[in-house]
């Protein structure tokens, strides 16, 4: 028998804490990247825009197509970098916890059913975070 087909067999319950101490850890790092969004924010209101404004639109001038470019506003590059990474982890740990919530409710719905986990499944439930 190859490793890749080997099971393991658990209770719905053993499941269910494992369940329980994985969506705890992924409500720890939820709290802890919502800080870091309002940390990001901040700094990006405080001293993160760069107002980029067309030379011509300080003089007067007959070209009127000078005001349709205007002014941009942008954001400095790394601090776009760090906002793209803080909501790119929210959106990781929020769809885990979601996932592990709807696992502990069902599998302490029904603690005495067997499982028998593939290495995969396993992972799910137990791997070190």
């Amino acid at each position: 028998m190859q490793r890749n087909e080997w099971g393991f067999e658990y209770t719905a319950s053993d499941l269910a804490r494992a369940a329980s101490s994985k969506l705890a850890f992924h409500d720890e790092r939820l709290a802890f990247w919502k800080a870091k969004k309002d940390e990001v924010w901040a700094t990006i209101r405080h001293e993160g825009l760069e107002v980029d404004e067309k030379i011509a639109l300080s003089y007067r001038s007959p070209k009127g197509s000078d005001f349709d470019r205007g002014a941009r506003v942008m954001v400095r590059n790394d601090l776009q970098a760090n906002l793209d990474e803080v909501l790119e982890k929210l959106k990781h740990h929020t769809n885990l916890r979601g996932q592990y919530d709807g696992w502990q409710q069902a599998l302490e719905a029904n603690p005495e059913a067997r499982f028998k986990l593939d290495i995969e499944d396993w992972h799910f439930f137990f791997a070190r975070n």
